[in-house]
């Protein structure tokens, strides 16, 4: 039963803050759902600060489809990466 329905989550990431998305999140909110309704499989739309994504759980895996946004580029100091792996 692959009936369709939409959600609307907001993400909170401890350390970081409100994030505009968060892949692990919007699945497990869809299976939540999907068990709260007595499904084991189906597709949502999921809606979250970082635009909508749409997730489908059957089975044995569940798929994740949306946009990809690049929100930041820099450069980090090559001795960042040597103080970190110490």
């Amino acid at each position: 039963n692959h009936k369709s329905s939409e959600l609307a989550m907001r993400v909170f990431e401890r350390g970081s803050g409100e994030t505009r998305s968060c892949g692990t999140g919007t699945v497990a909110a869809v299976a939540a759902n999907l068990h709260r309704t007595g499904r084991v499989t189906g597709t949502s739309t999921v809606d979250v600060p970082g635009g909508k994504v749409e997730v489908t759980v059957d089975e044995h895996t569940s798929t994740l489809t949306g946009p990809a946004v690049l929100l930041a580029s820099g450069h980090l100091d090559p001795a960042w990466w040597n103080d970190i792996e110490s």
